[in-house]
């Protein structure tokens, strides 16, 4: 199962540390972007529960202020 996360960080995040961060997480790539949110990440899951648990996780990275996952249908 494919998604997507679009992530808002705090103001004064640590954007080097918090990509390090998702990186461990088993995150596929990390893409800084400019808009509503600030960096899109692509993942992969077994099933909607390890997509739930890996949301909540990439969610309390410190740094992080608000995400959104958007799982791909194809």
């Amino acid at each position: 199962m494919k998604a997507y996360i679009f992530i808002k960080f705090e103001p004064d995040a640590n954007v080097e540390k918090i990509e390090h961060v998702l990186t461990e997480l088993q995150i596929k790539s990390i893409e800084l972007i400019m808009g509503p949110y600030d960096a899109i990440v692509s993942v992969e899951a077994e099933d909607i529960d390890a997509l739930g648990k890996l949301s909540r996780r990439v969610r309390m990275c410190p740094g992080i202020r608000d995400s959104i996952t958007c799982q791909v249908f194809s």
